[in-house]
């Protein structure tokens, strides 16, 4: 998909794989394990900067220091809440700016 964007001329945003949590009523961890996300996360900031997209971090600014999904983040330890949203918007505009800042350049 990102090779047929790129040669439609469309900018990309590619994103992280969230952290997620135990902190809800089910343990996420065990159906999404941590370290699994970190080298998913890897491969795609990898990706990312090989192709000249625009990589937007979202677990960095939502994990805790347990490498896990803050707890003020999510009711469940997957989903975002409000509060998870507020943080995810204002990196996905940073990010949207930077991709639309490239094409301009080009």
């Amino acid at each position: 998909m990102a090779e047929l964007a790129r040669a439609n001329g469309i900018r990309l945003v590619l994103s992280s794989v969230m952290p997620v949590s135990n902190y809800g009523r089910v343990d996420m961890c065990i159906q999404r394990p941590p370290e699994k996300i970190l080298e998913l996360n890897a491969w795609i900031k990898k990706y990312a900067a090989e192709k000249g997209h625009v990589y937007l971090d979202y677990f960095s600014a939502m994990v805790d220091e347990h490498g896990l999904l803050k707890k003020d983040l999510s009711e469940d330890g997957l989903h975002p809440n409000a509060a998870g949203y507020a943080v995810m918007a204002a990196l996905a505009e940073k990010a949207i700016q930077a991709a639309l800042a490239v094409k301009e350049s080009k």
